[in-house]
C-alpha cells in the first residue's frame, strides 16, 4: 500500500536511521530476548486542575468541585466514536466518548521511560484503554504539541529500531510502506486529532527494570493533540496487540490492576499501574468475564451488563439487551480508565435519572438545571443523607459493581447557587465506566483468562506522596 498522503517530510538524518535500522531488522529478524520481571509498577499521576476550579474532598467524603462561571463547559456528545478501525483507510480511531463535561481531573497518565544510553527519557504519557497503540512525538515531528520534556530522539538511543514493514507486527491497522522498509501508522480521535508515523521498537525502563524491544508509535505529524504542554503522547492499555498492558502479557505480566484514589486538589501523590506480581491479591475480588472481541479492531475491554439497582431496588426499566454490543460497532459496556465520568447508553441512562429523581423529589428535593449534567438538585444535608448507591449487574450472580453515593454524586460549589449535587453520569449511544465511578475500587485485568476482577478499597493507601 502506498504511504498515506500527509505524513510528515522528516529530516534525512533520521530518515537514514531508519532505513539502516530497518535494513538490520530485515537482515537479521529475530526476536530480541526480554528481561523477565515478576512485576513492574509504574506511576500513575493525575492531571492538572485549570486555573478556574479547585477540587477538594469535604468532611463529608464527597468531592467538591468549585466553578467559575466564567469557565466554557465542553458539551458531551451522545455517542461514542465510530469502530476502532477502518481497515480501507488504515486509520485507528481511538473509540474514546466525549465525556469531558466537567474539567474533574483523576489520575490518567503514566510515568514512562523510554530508550537507552543517552537517549533514555522519563515521559508522561495519556492514559487510554481504548487506544490500540504506544504513541510518543518523536524529534523532527512537525508539527507537534508542545511536551514537559524533549522530544524522544531514536538517533541517541542505542537499542531503538524500525518495524519493517515486512514484520508479522505491521498488519492492519498498520501498513507497509518503502518496499517494506518502514511500517506507518496513523492514529485519529473524534476531537479532530491526527497522528501520523512509523512504528519503532526500544527499551521500556522504569526504576532499575527494562523491557527490550517494546513496539510504540514514533510521531512525525502531530495535529490537535491535546498535550495540554506536558503529555509526550498516549499509553495504549487495551487488549490490542501494540498496547502496553498486551506487550507486557507476552513477557509474562499478563494481569495488570490500578485503584483510583481520590484526593483533593492539594493532593500531591500519585498512585501506580501495577503489573504481574505487583498486583495485590485479596480474598474480597468478585470476577466476570471481559467479553471476547466481535472483530479484530476491537480493543477495550467489555463487560456484560443485566441489570441495574438504585439502592436496593432492582429498577424493572433495564433490560439486558440495552447494553449489548451492536454488528456496527456501538453499544455494550466498556471499562475505561481515560474516561473521566460514566457514560449510560440513552435508554437506560433515562430509566435511572428518573428513579433517582423520583426518589430524591419525595423527599423534598429542590431540583437545579446545570448545562454539564443531566440531574442536579441542591445539596441540603436532608439530601444528602438520602442519595443512594448505584450498582451494576453482571451474568455471574456475585458480580455486582456497587457505586456508592460518594462515587455516583459530585458536589459542585456554586457562588451564586451554593452546593449542588450532581448525578455524575452522562447518556450516550454506548456504557462506559468511568475513573469517576471506580475511585476507591481495585480493578484487575487478566489478559490470560479474560476476566476482571475487583474489590472496594481504600485506594489512597496504595500512592505514595510525591515532592
Amino acid at each position: 500500500m502506498k504511504l498515506a498522503t500527509g505524513l510528515a517530510t522528516i529530516t534525512a538524518l533520521f530518515m537514514h536511521h531508519l532505513v539502516l535500522t530497518a535494513v538490520a531488522a530485515i537482515a537479521h529478524h529475530t526476536t530480541a530476548p526480554n528481561t523477565s520481571l515478576a512485576g513492574l509498577s509504574l506511576p500513575l499521576v493525575a492531571g492538572h486542575e485549570g486555573p478556574d476550579h479547585t477540587l477538594r474532598r469535604g468532611s463529608d467524603g464527597f468531592l467538591y468541585l468549585r466553578h467559575n462561571p466564567r469557565t466554557e463547559i465542553l458539551p458531551h456528545s451522545s455517542s461514542s466514536s465510530s469502530p476502532s478501525s477502518s481497515s480501507a483507510a488504515n486509520v485507528v480511531t481511538t473509540p474514546h466518548p466525549e465525556t469531558s463535561v466537567t474539567p474533574l481531573r483523576l489520575p490518567q497518565s503514566l510515568v514512562v521511560g523510554f530508550g537507552t544510553g543517552s537517549g533514555k527519557q522519563n515521559y508522561l504519557l495519556k492514559v487510554d484503554a481504548s487506544s490500540s497503540l504506544t504513541w510518543l512525538q518523536c524529534k523532527g515531528c512537525d508539527p507537534h504539541a508542545p511536551q514537559r520534556h524533549p522530544l524522544f530522539d531514536p538517533l541517541a538511543s542505542p537499542t531503538s529500531r524500525s518495524v519493517p514493514g515486512t514484520d508479522s507486527f505491521c498488519r492492519p491497522p498498520f501498513w507497509s510502506v518503502l518496499g517494506g522498509i518502514l511500517c506507518a501508522f496513523h492514529v485519529t480521535s473524534p476531537r479532530g486529532m491526527s497522528v501520523e508515523g512509523y512504528l519503532a521498537a526500544d527499551t521500556l525502563t522504569h526504576d532499575n527494570h527494562e523491557h527490550r524491544n517494546v513496539p510504540f508509535g514514533c510521531a512525525h505529524k502531530s495535529v490537535n493533540f491535546q498535550s495540554e504542554g506536558v503529555f509526550a503522547g498516549v499509553v495504549g492499555v487495551s487488549r490490542a496487540p501494540a498496547s502496553l498492558a498486551t506487550q507486557l502479557a507476552t513477557r509474562g505480566l499478563a494481569r495488570f490492576s490500578y485503584c483510583l484514589f481520590a484526593g483533593g486538589g492539594d493532593t500531591n501523590r500519585h498512585g501506580f499501574l501495577r503489573f504481574g506480581a505487583d498486583v495485590p491479591r485479596g480474598p474480597r475480588y468478585v470476577t466476570t468475564s471481559i467479553l471476547p472481541a466481535l472483530d479484530p479492531g476491537e480493543s477495550g475491554f467489555f463487560v456484560g451488563v443485566v441489570g441495574v439497582s438504585l439502592g436496593a431496588r432492582r429498577l424493572d426499566g433495564i433490560r439486558p439487551e440495552m447494553f449489548a454490543r451492536r454488528e456496527d460497532g456501538q453499544g455494550g459496556c466498556v471499562v475505561d480508565l481515560g474516561a473521566p465520568l460514566t457514560v449510560m447508553v440513552r435508554e437506560a441512562y433515562d430509566v435511572v435519572e428518573e428513579a433517582v429523581w423520583s426518589d430524591l423529589r419525595r423527599h423534598g428535593a429542590e431540583r437545579v438545571r446545570r448545562p454539564e449534567y443531566g440531574l442536579c438538585v441542591r445539596a441540603s444535608e436532608a439530601v444528602k443523607g438520602r442519595l443512594q448507591s448505584l450498582s451494576l449487574h453482571f451474568p455471574e450472580e456475585k458480580a455486582v459493581l456497587v457505586f456508592s453515593p460518594r462515587q455516583l454524586f459530585l458536589m459542585l460549589d456554586d457562588k451564586q447557587q451554593g452546593q449542588i449535587a450532581c448525578l455524575a453520569m452522562v447518556p450516550g449511544r454506548r456504557t462506559v465506566i468511568g475513573a469517576f465511578q471506580q475511585m476507591d475500587t481495585r480493578f484487575v485485568f487478566d489478559l490470560e483468562d479474560s476476566k476482571l476482577s475487583f474489590a472496594s478499597e481504600s485506594c489512597i493507601q496504595d500512592t505514595i506522596e510525591v515532592a
